[in-house]
């Protein structure tokens, strides 16, 4: 009897440090002060204690609510992300992973004619007082240059493995796996031949910048089909030929396959770098008939060591080599004001230096991250143009280089925007331009088009 107490004394103790960490743990996770709004890793903001309402309580919503808030925003998070990819980074090493069962792409279709536009919604009927809308002069645009159909880079060695998501793993470097969608590409043509028709009629040019993924750019095509992506020059030149004449087309992808020897895309992240964003600039200079300011006018901001999405997210981690940021800074009198989801509306840096922030947080150098709306003003060149570009976070690094052609940018980023219609603010603020930049994997995606449409139509 007494040895059957002397062991249970002993388990006892040996639970004492697990039951103190979990008390320690819990005391933590209820202090309000410490719990982060935001998740530099993931690149948006964490969920929010909720409001009451007699009716979230009665559904069970506001319950819910509160749920995913403790969870969302415990204490540390970042930090445990980070812990979590490290602990799963020692199970070992493969040269190439695929993360995930890989969704089946569609074959991208020959065009050899634009798709008609549809049809225009019809004015409100309290706008047939209104002057009649003087129909511009059809510019001729040139087609698009054709993408180029075999490009070198990085080259893949090694067996792939299906483990889960959609992140491949190449060497020291993450990529997203790219799949075209017809429907999805054939619901975004649509959204851009209607806009465009619309806003002609108003004189304002429409121009799409779609921006390739780093997979579809950095490795080698010969190694598309190998890892079940499809060819993103491809996929562009469909999507792009499918537009009316009354889209003016930019075609970035042969410009940084170019350039894909430079560091053009981030290894541990999603987006492209600034520079890859520059090459993007100059072809839509090129489209536009304007000069591309050289990057010798901008001067090149070291952020430093930056870990982006892929580096936490991803089980193999401790391979993917860290990144740098870089920012091109325009210099002269500009100024920012940036409308937040609350509707308050301040002022801020075109370029936040965030060299001695969180190495998660780099990429928020650019406009200060993510908002609904932004007002960019140049006051050295109050002559010029004004424009308004509708966008998601592959537009931020792009942006800045719009300073030096426009004299008012307007960014509307469309996952958080609920103002005007599109038409309804290109005349409230008289825009010359709509530009419309955004990641070619997203532009096909079902959430994404409709949160378009819905600003567009």
């Amino acid at each position: 009897m007494d040895k059957f107490n002397d062991k249970n004394k002993k388990r006892r103790l040996l639970m004492l440090p697990f039951f103190a960490v979990m008390a320690v743990l819990t005391v933590v996770a209820f202090i309000i002060p410490l719990r982060p709004t935001q998740s530099y890793s993931e690149k948006r903001n964490l969920a929010q204690f909720p409001d009451f309402s007699t009716q979230a309580l009665i559904s069970g919503d506001y319950f819910d609510d509160i749920s995913t808030w403790f969870s969302d925003t415990f204490p540390g998070r970042e930090g445990w992300i980070s812990l979590a990819g490290t602990v799963e980074s020692l199970h070992g090493i493969n040269d190439v992973t695929i993360y995930g069962d890989l969704p089946q792409a569609d074959a991208v279709p020959v065009v050899t004619t634009p798709r008609p536009a549809a049809t225009p919604a019809p004015l409100p009927e309290d706008s047939a007082a209104e002057e009649p809308i003087v129909m511009p002069e059809i510019k001729e645009t040139l087609p698009p240059e054709e993408s180029v159909e075999q490009w070198g880079g990085i080259e893949v060695d090694g067996d792939a493995e299906v483990i889960f998501g959609n992140v491949l793993q190449i060497g020291n470097s993450a990529f997203a796996y790219y799949g075209f969608s017809q429907q999805g590409a054939d619901r975004y043509i649509d959204m851009m031949n209607l806009c465009a028709e619309k806003l002609s009629q108003k004189g304002v040019e429409v121009y799409s910048v779609l921006a390739p993924t780093s997979v579809g750019v950095m490795v080698a095509s010969e190694y598309m089909e190998m890892l079940g992506c499809t060819d993103q020059g491809q996929s562009i030149s469909y999507m792009l030929s499918g537009m009316s004449d009354k889209v003016n087309k930019v075609n970035a992808f042969n410009n940084l396959i170019a350039h894909n020897d430079e560091y053009i895309y981030y290894r541990t992240d999603h987006h492209w770098s600034a520079l890859g964003a520059y090459y993007a600039y100059e072809e839509f200079c090129k489209t536009a008939g304007v000069s591309p300011a050289p990057l010798t006018d901008f001067e090149l901001w070291d952020q430093g060591l930056f870990k982006g999405s892929y580096y936490y997210n991803c089980k193999q981690n401790s391979k993917l080599e860290p990144d740098t940021v870089y920012a091109y800074d325009p210099g002269g009198n500009i100024e920012m004001k940036i409308t937040a989801a609350e509707g308050n509306t301040f002022p801020w840096p075109l370029l936040t230096d965030m060299s001695a922030s969180n190495d998660g947080s780099k990429y928020m150098v650019f406009l200060a991250g993510d908002h609904p709306m932004t007002q960019i003003t140049n006051h050295d060149i109050p002559e010029g143009k004004s424009c308004v570009v509708i966008k998601d976070s592959f537009g931020n690094p792009f942006i800045p280089f719009l300073t030096k052609n426009y004299h008012k940018i307007y960014v509307l980023d469309y996952r958080s925007y609920t103002g005007m219609k599109l038409s309804a603010f290109t005349e409230a603020y008289e825009i010359d331009d709509v530009i419309f930049v955004g990641s070619l994997a997203m532009a096909q995606s079902t959430g994404t088009i409709s949160l378009l449409e819905n600003i567009t139509r």
